[in-house]
C-alpha cells in the first residue's frame, strides 16, 4: 500500500480522535498557521489601529496577509475586507434594504445566503439531478434591475464544482450594474480561484476549511464595488467592517492560505487517491451505497454518498462511538441531522437512505482511509442486522 506524506499532526493524532473525515466542517489547524498566530497572543498583541511601533506591526501583518489573499483569489490587496467568518461573509456580499426579486440565488446555497436572501424575496435557481446550477437558469431570473447574484463556487454538501465564471458573465450581459457574489469558502482548499471567479465581482472565503482558525474570514470586493457595511461604529478595513480586527486569526488564516498555495498540487494528487480508494473499497464492500454525484463533477476532498437500508442519525452516532468523525450535512445542519436542502434541491429522496458526507483534507492519511473502510462497512452491517432483529 502506498503511503504519503502527510505532515505529522495529521491522521490519527489529532485531538485524540482516530478517524476525521469532516473537513468541509472545519479543518485541524495546520502548524504553519499555529506557528504563525502564537506571538500574535502574547508579544506582538497591539491594536493595528494604534500609531505606536506595536501597532504598525499589526498593521503591516494586516497587509501581509491581504497580500497572501489577494494571491489566492485573483484580486488585489485592497480588495481584500476582514470579517468574523464565512456567515458573517456572505450575509455582508447579499446586503439589505433590496426589492422583492432584484436578488437572485440558487437552491443550493449554504443558509448564510439562503436566509439573507429569502428575507428579502429573492428568486431561487434550481438544479439539476447532479446538483449544478444552470446559467441558462440563472439568465432567465435576472432582469435589467437585478441587483446581486450568488451562487456558490463549490457546494459544500456535494463538493460539486458550478460555472460561476460564466455565470457572471451571463448575469453582467443582462444586467451590468448587478454584483455577482460566490461563497467559494469551499472551493478556497481545492481550486485555483484567481483562474475561476473571474468575472465576479464579490467573493467569501474563510480559513477553517484548509486549515486556518476558527472566526476569521474575508468578503473580497472587487473595484469597491461594497455594500451597505452590517457593521458600524469604527474605521476599520476603510468603513467597510467595523471592529478591531482579529490579527492572531488573520495571520493564522494566511499562513494557512500561504501553506495551501504551495502545497496545492501535491495535495490534490494525494487527496484524490486517498478519495478514489476510499469510495472505491465502500462500494466494494457496502451493498445499496452509491455516490451521490459523478467524480468528475466534484472536487477531490468531497465524497457524497447514500446508504440504503439505514438512517443518517443511527449511523453517524454508531461512527461517533468508534471514533470516526464524519457528518450528513452542513455543519451549519448539523446536530439534529435534518433533511438536507441541497439533496432536496437535487430531487433526491432520501427517506430510505443515509447520506454520508466524507470530507478529505491536509490532514488525511492512509491510515484514516484503512480505519473509514473497516468502521463504515461494520457499522452499516450492525444496523442492518437490528432492523432485521
Amino acid at each position: 500500500m502506498p503511503t504519503d506524506s502527510a505532515p505529522e499532526h495529521g491522521g490519527r493524532t489529532i485531538n485524540g480522535v482516530s478517524t476525521y473525515l469532516d473537513h468541509a466542517a472545519s479543518s485541524p489547524i495546520r502548524p504553519e498557521a499555529l506557528d504563525a498566530m502564537l506571538p500574535w497572543f502574547s508579544e506582538n498583541h497591539a491594536n493595528p489601529t494604534a500609531s505606536h511601533r506595536k501597532g504598525r506591526r499589526a498593521r503591516q501583518a494586516l497587509d501581509d496577509a491581504r497580500a497572501v489573499l489577494a494571491e489566492a483569489t485573483g484580486f488585489t490587496r485592497g480588495d481584500v475586507v476582514f470579517t468574523g467568518g464565512g456567515t458573517e461573509s456572505d450575509n455582508l456580499a447579499i446586503g439589505r434594504g433590496h426589492a422583492p426579486g432584484s436578488v437572485v440565488v440558487s437552491a443550493i446555497e449554504h443558509p448564510a445566503i439562503l436566509e439573507p436572501a429569502q428575507r428579502q424575496g429573492a428568486e431561487v435557481v434550481g438544479v439539476d439531478a447532479v446538483g449544478r446550477v444552470s446559467v441558462a437558469e440563472v439568465a432567465k431570473k435576472c432582469t435589467p434591475l437585478t441587483e446581486v447574484v450568488s451562487v456558490m463556487t463549490v457546494n459544500n454538501e456535494t463538493g460539486v464544482e458550478q460555472p460561476i465564471s460564466e455565470i457572471a458573465a451571463a448575469v453582467h450581459e443582462i444586467a451590468p450594474d448587478a454584483l455577482v457574489h460566490s461563497d467559494a469558502v469551499q472551493a478556497l482548499p481545492w481550486l485555483d480561484l484567481a483562474n475561476v471567479v473571474t468575472g465576479v465581482d464579490m467573493l467569501s472565503i474563510t480559513g477553517h476549511k484548509l486549515g486556518g482558525p476558527q472566526g476569521v474570514g474575508a468578503v473580497v470586493v472587487r473595484d469597491g464595488a461594497m455594500p451597505e457595511p452590517l457593521l458600524v461604529g469604527g474605521g476599520q478595513e476603510r468603513d467597510r467592517r467595523a471592529g478591531t480586527q482579529n490579527v492572531a486569526g488573520i495571520v493564522g488564516f494566511a499562513a494557512a492560505v500561504r501553506a495551501s498555495l504551495d502545497d496545492r498540487a501535491e495535495r490534490l494528487a494525494r487527496i484524490d487517491r486517498l478519495a478514489t480508494r476510499l469510495l472505491d473499497g465502500l462500494r466494494a464492500t457496502i451493498d445499496g451505497l452509491e455516490p451521490t454525484v459523478p467524480r468528475d463533477a466534484r472536487v477531490p476532498g468531497i465524497v457524497h454518498v447514500s446508504i440504503s437500508g439505514v438512517g443518517s442519525e443511527p449511523l453517524l452516532f454508531l461512527l461517533d462511538e468508534n471514533d470516526l468523525c464524519c457528518s450528513a450535512a452542513s455543519s451549519c445542519a448539523s446536530g439534529a441531522q435534518g433533511g438536507s436542502h441541497v439533496l432536496a434541491a437535487m430531487g433526491v429522496d432520501a427517506t430510505n437512505m443515509a447520506p454520508l458526507r466524507l470530507s478529505l483534507g491536509w490532514s488525511t492519511t492512509d491510515s484514516d482511509i484503512d480505519q473509514a473502510l473497516q468502521l463504515i462497512p461494520a457499522a452499516v452491517n450492525q444496523l442492518r442486522g437490528a432492523n432485521r432483529g
